[in-house]
Order: structure tokens, then C-alpha cells, then sequence
């Protein structure tokens, strides 16, 4: 004869789908509040800002996953639900900055350049007092900010002596960060 016991409605819970460290590699995954969709959040924000669409985050997300969106892009999605479910990873296999993510960004922003930018070279983006909070319908740099294991993704507004201000698409609000807490950015010059 069968033992029964009882389930804890909390053992789902305790098993979760990625490791933590899987979690970490992910932008915003695992961190900052637990909540993994400020990726898509930034992309939402910035179609709202651009264009005066509002799209759902969680839509964005699906598309990214499996590149149903939108039927006039080349993008395919990447068939892996926990980019949707928990964000895209921070890098890819040769410790670059993820390629797939921006040219997801590109697929629905005019994005400058070909790649994200890194290193000192973000802070460009903001030569000649140029401004996200000043912006008129286009030129806002998204970024990443954090470390290799645990990353945020923000609207970045200005550049001022080593720092950043950013607005926090996820949270509303808005902070300061150093320079040397930004991983990689691209600037968008409009929506496609």
C-alpha cells in the first residue's frame, strides 16, 4: 500500500526553472526586486515615448522569444522561454555583449551603429550637452548596468563627470550611477 504525503503549496517555489546563477546571468534576471522584464520594460517605454504606442512588455517578450510581433522584420525569436520568462542574457558565448538582444532593439528601433557600445565610449553618446531627458520623440541611449552575474537595464539621461543618470523604466524612478558600473549601451535614434 501507497503512502500519501502532503505537497506545500510552497515546493513549487523552492524548485525554481533556473539555477541561481542562471538567474544572475540574465539582465535583471534574479535581482533588483526579482523582477526580469526590464529589458522588455525599456523597449515598452521607449515605443510609448517614440511613437505614443503602448505595448505590453510581456508582448515584447514573446516576440523575442518566438518572433511572432511582428510580420515585417527578420526576426525569428530564440525559441528559448527563459529569455522570455526571465530576460535575455547579459552576454553571449564569447563574453561579448549579447548580439541577439540588440539586433531584437534594432528590429524595432533605428539604432546607431551595429552593436552595443562599452566601456568609455557610452559616454559619447552624450557629447555636445545632448540630453535623453531633452529629447523630443527620438535619441534615447538604453544601457545595462550591474556586474557580469547580476544586470539592470535603464533609459540612461545624461553623463556628468564619471556618472550617469537614468530613468527606471521598471521602477518609475530614477538614479545615479559610475561609469564604471555600465556594461554596455546603444544610443536610438527612432523608431523603425
Amino acid at each position: 500500500m501507497k503512502k500519501l504525503s502532503k505537497l506545500s503549496i510552497f515546493d513549487e517555489c523552492m524548485n525554481p526553472e533556473l539555477s541561481e546563477n542562471e538567474m544572475r546571468e540574465t539582465v535583471g534576471g534574479g535581482g533588483y526586486g526579482g523582477d526580469n522584464m526590464c529589458f522588455f520594460n525599456c523597449m515598452a517605454y521607449l515605443q510609448e515615448k517614440i511613437e505614443g504606442i503602448s505595448v505590453s512588455p510581456s508582448y515584447i517578450a514573446q516576440d523575442y522569444y518566438d518572433g511572432n510581433g511582428c510580420t515585417t522584420d527578420n526576426w525569428t525569436g530564440t525559441g528559448n522561454s527563459l529569455d522570455r520568462d526571465y530576460g535575455p542574457k547579459i552576454y553571449g558565448s564569447n563574453n561579448m555583449p549579447n548580439q541577439d538582444a540588440f539586433n531584437f532593439f534594432d528590429n524595432y528601433f533605428d539604432m546607431d551603429g551595429s552593436g552595443w557600445t562599452t566601456g568609455s565610449d557610452v559616454s559619447s553618446f552624450f557629447d555636445n550637452g545632448y540630453s535623453s531627458s531633452d529629447s523630443t520623440g527620438s535619441n534615447y541611449v538604453v544601457g545595462v548596468f550591474g556586474t557580469s552575474e547580476r544586470a539592470h537595464a535603464v533609459i540612461f539621461q545624461s553623463y556628468d563627470d564619471g556618472k550617469y543618470t537614468y530613468y527606471d523604466p521598471t521602477s518609475g524612478s530614477t538614479g545615479t550611477i559610475s561609469a564604471d558600473q555600465v556594461l554596455y549601451a546603444g544610443k536610438v535614434n527612432g523608431c523603425k
